[in-house]
């Protein structure tokens, strides 16, 4: 590990993204995950670090503890503060917790002008499309992979400017994380849905985009999310972790000709819709039934076709 002359301040902004469903949900294929995911616009981590006259941090205590102990480990300098800015809500569906270690550590490479890629948290990923998120953006599908240290790419692409996505929350959920999602992982297989979830993929998913045929992503997305929402069938009762989202986008998918789904385990989720005629006709009918729940809110973002942003001072 080299150590120069340590940089005057570092900031970074990423995406959050949005994970569209797994391919290959723990078959007995020697490859398993995989998976197809979005950079959205809004909802970023912005964390920057600099110079101090004492270690500072307003990251969580364990966060703030490991680097503290990485620093003094490689016998860096201590004297920095460490300060995250915005980031969404952990466990929601938009992949906070992954864009904020990837962010630490760059910010710690990058400020102390390391040679060598730093791994602080030693985490490894299920789905890539968080990494692949931060560093490229756009529209990802994920490589199903041997073992969680592997994140390649099988197809990477910019997604239509036009087509505009729905977020839909709900601040009474949390999706499953942690233990509960390792053991849960750990314990489910399922074979038969593989088959169908790659077809789709192939033959439907990744040349709609190559293509901008909304029509046909749309609805090929909906089944995809379809049969990912089975797979989780133990955990949510419904299509969505959110009892009222699934009344909302049933409402709405009746309608239009959109595609819908739950990011990760939710309680995020997103309506796709093709043009901002379309859209300004579904927005009046959302205000509308959204009015009517204390605990729904949703928001317009637009995908996000590039990486995390880098700047120095």
């Amino acid at each position: 590990m080299v150590k120069s002359n340590i940089s005057t301040h570092v900031n970074i902004e990423t995406n959050s993204r949005l994970h569209l469903g797994f391919i290959s949900l723990n078959s007995s294929t020697p490859y398993m995950y995989g998976g197809a995911g979005l950079s959205i616009s809004g909802h970023p981590t912005i964390i920057n670090i600099r110079k101090s006259k004492k270690f500072e941090s307003n990251l969580p205590k364990e966060m703030s503890k490991k680097i503290l102990t990485f620093l003094k480990a490689n016998q860096l300098n201590t004297l920095i503060r460490i300060e995250c800015k915005h980031r969404p809500e952990n466990h929601i569906g938009l992949g906070t917790g992954t864009q904020l270690t990837l962010s630490i550590e760059e910010l710690i490479t990058k400020f102390y002008k390391l040679d060598i890629k730093v791994n602080i948290f030693n985490r490894n990923f299920r789905s890539g499309i968080g990494l692949n998120s931060y560093l490229k953006g756009g529209f990802i599908i994920d490589a199903p992979k041997k073992d969680l240290s592997q994140n390649e790419i099988i197809f990477h692409s910019k997604f239509p400017s036009s087509w505009k996505t729905i977020l839909l929350f709900d601040n009474q959920k949390k999706g499953l994380h942690g233990i509960s999602e390792k053991n849960f992982f750990a314990s489910n297989k399922s074979d038969s849905l593989r088959m169908k979830l790659s077809d789709i993929t192939l033959n439907e998913l990744i040349p709609s985009v190559i293509y901008e045929d909304f029509n046909i992503f749309a609805k090929s997305l909906t089944e995809f999310q379809k049969l990912n929402a089975t797979f989780y069938s133990k955990v949510q009762k419904s299509l969505y972790l959110s009892s009222d989202i699934n009344k909302i986008v049933n409402q709405i998918s009746k309608k239009f000709i959109v595609g819908c789904g739950q990011s990760s385990w939710g309680p995020t989720s997103y309506i796709f819709v093709d043009s901002k005629n379309i859209l300004n006709e579904i927005l009046p009918i959302l205000d509308k039934s959204i009015s009517m729940y204390n605990n729904l809110s949703y928001e317009v973002v637009s995908a996000k076709n590039n990486g995390r942003k880098l700047t120095y001072k």
